[in-house]
């Protein structure tokens, strides 16, 4: 089998560089958004026991500070 020229297998050694960078890259910003929306969701363990908002308590607040 003929080896390839030096130029074709430079051109091909930066191709598959550049496609491995740009998947590696998509792979870890893919990575980090959707940590980052587990992290902010309800199903993160540190935000189980957050605040809700409860309309009720609200409304009283409000008719409180009008009087």
């Amino acid at each position: 089998m003929a080896k390839l020229p030096l130029s074709v297998t430079l051109a091909d050694i930066i191709h598959r560089t550049t496609v491995y960078g740009i998947i590696g890259f998509c792979l870890v910003g893919t990575g980090s958004i959707a940590f980052n929306i587990y992290m902010n969701s309800d199903f993160a363990k540190m935000n189980r026991d957050k605040l809700k908002f409860d309309k009720a308590e609200y409304d009283q607040a409000r008719a409180e500070e009008k009087e």
